[in-house]
């Protein structure tokens, strides 16, 4: 008990340093397509096992990547990437480990790289708004990067299916430029 403790407060003070060491974070939101279609014909307690595997494969994946996941909401993730051509990278590897799976859902994913406030374990700002907008406009097995993260990144190693679009997100202002990786 005590050595699980201490492993989350020193993994908390390195997210804190590494969240200090790097300005401007990106972030990158993932969701499952189809998850409340398949706890009502599946049941809560199957819907709830392959949440699970999905919080698990995340995880693991944000590891391999140098990201931190924030939080959980079911059957979607919250990541901090310190690098925005790390969450590109992530988010294309999602696509391919988790959209490919058949024990899972398909997946719809939205980057974006901006200034946020970090308050406790969570982050709050616009960058983090547009990175969960991004992510409600994919359509299954597709990400959203946003032009602020793309440029960032410096993104010749991921190749985009097009052109940026001009997207319309909820609750914003202002048109949003984004890539698609499909």
């Amino acid at each position: 008990m005590f050595m699980q403790a201490w492993r989350t407060v020193t993994g908390e003070l390195r997210t804190q340093r590494a969240c200090r060491r790097r300005s401007t974070p990106t972030f990158l939101f993932a969701d499952l397509v189809g998850y409340t279609a398949l706890t009502e014909a599946a049941g809560d307690t199957a819907a709830a096992d392959l949440a699970r595997e999905f919080r698990r494969t995340m995880c693991a994946l944000s590891r391999d990547h140098g990201a931190r996941q924030v939080k959980s909401m079911g059957d979607g993730v919250m990541i901090w990437i310190g690098d925005a051509g790390d969450a590109v990278s992530l988010a294309a590897e999602t696509l391919e480990r988790v959209g490919t799976r058949s024990d899972l859902l398909p997946v719809r994913i939205g980057v974006h790289t901006g200034p946020a406030v970090r308050r406790g374990g969570d982050w709050y700002g616009s960058a983090v708004n547009v990175a969960a907008r991004l992510a409600d406009q994919a359509k299954p097995n597709e990400a959203l990067v946003s032009e602020a993260t793309w440029a960032t990144a410096r993104c010749e190693f991921t190749k985009p299916v097009d052109a940026p679009h001009e997207l319309v997100l909820r609750g914003l202002d202002r048109r949003v430029a984004a890539w698609r990786l499909a």
